[in-house]
């Protein structure tokens, strides 16, 4: 039979040393959901107050991007201060609430990461990510464009996986989303460091378009340019190659791409489709949907920033 005496010094050793005591408390920590959930959204900075992100307006004015990345000290004090809520506060540094601290902290931290890495995939129905929170990067944009284009969407990449490089590497959004619902302006964390972030507007504006269209009286001036490509191989398998340097220039209104006079706002299509066959690198007699697709469609409004000094 143990004596108390020795109980008593097993567990002040135990208590006194957290690496120890974090090996016996790794399989029995747990944390209620709804407060790992609370968490979670705090390290991505959900309720904290703007003045404490921006802390002057001119640093954010009207139409204006702002880059950063998130201070992770700066996160650890935030949630150590919610944390601080249930502690035993005492100057004294050998007391066995700081020690259980100091135990239960990287399995606490690994559960709050989880969830933060949860919400954004339970908005969109996908599977969470593995994230690290090594380096969270992101934007803070206040503009009207945020308001008019509530569905433009992001895209980030890191140096060496943009849509130039051989092999482009998307990063995993965390947060994106407006500071309310009237707000103008919205912010962007993302895991890992961006070297180029494309914002544009939301895939449905995919649309047929032509690259100039003028009237002046009865007379037409229209351009649409095109990138012939070139079809090898069987039918079951066959091959595309595209010619990206060399653009063609057709001249829609001198090839009678439009009909009568009051309809010229209005595209013959069969005979716009001629036109793009007939000048390929071999001329077709025809092309298809698909092919039509590829030379009509207008990709959506974007503008790409870059960080120069990564």
């Amino acid at each position: 039979m143990l004596s108390r005496t020795l109980v008593q010094q097993k567990l002040s050793a135990l208590y006194a040393n957290p690496a120890a005591l974090s090996q016996q408390v790794e399989d029995t920590v747990s944390c209620p959901d709804n407060i790992t959930a609370w968490l979670g959204r705090l390290k991505l900075l959900y309720g904290v107050p703007i003045n404490y992100l921006v802390p002057d307006e001119a640093m954010l004015p009207p139409e204006s991007i702002r880059f950063f990345y998130l201070d992770s000290n700066w996160v650890d004090a935030l949630v150590d201060g919610a944390y601080s809520i249930g502690r035993n506060l005492t100057t004294n540094e050998d007391t066995v609430s700081l020690a259980l601290d100091k135990a239960t902290m990287p399995i606490m931290k690994d559960g709050t990461s989880g969830a933060s890495a949860s919400i954004r995939a339970a908005a969109l129905g996908v599977e969470s990510p593995v994230v690290s929170f090594a380096t969270i990067s992101g934007f803070m944009l206040r503009s009207s464009l945020v308001q008019d284009y509530p569905g433009m969407g992001v895209n980030p990449y890191p140096l060496g996986g943009t849509p130039l490089d051989p092999t482009p590497n998307l990063l995993t959004i965390l947060r994106m989303e407006r500071l309310g619902p009237d707000s103008d302006t919205l912010i962007c964390l993302v895991e890992g460091d961006m070297y180029r972030v494309d914002i544009h507007e939301a895939p449905e504006a995919l649309h047929y378009g032509l690259d100039s269209f003028e009237t002046a009286g009865d007379a037409i001036t229209s351009e649409k340019t095109i990138y012939t490509f070139t079809k090898s191989g069987s039918p079951g398998d066959a091959s595309v190659t595209m010619d990206l340097a060399n653009p063609k220039h057709l001249d829609l209104a001198a090839n009678n791409c439009f009909r009568a006079t009051n309809d010229k706002r209005t595209v013959k299509m069969q005979t716009l489709a001629n036109l793009i066959a007939q000048n390929q690198v071999v001329p077709l007699p025809a092309i298809d949907s698909s092919e039509m697709g590829f030379e009509m469609v207008e990709g959506v409004g974007m503008v790409s920033f870059y960080n120069k000094k990564s």
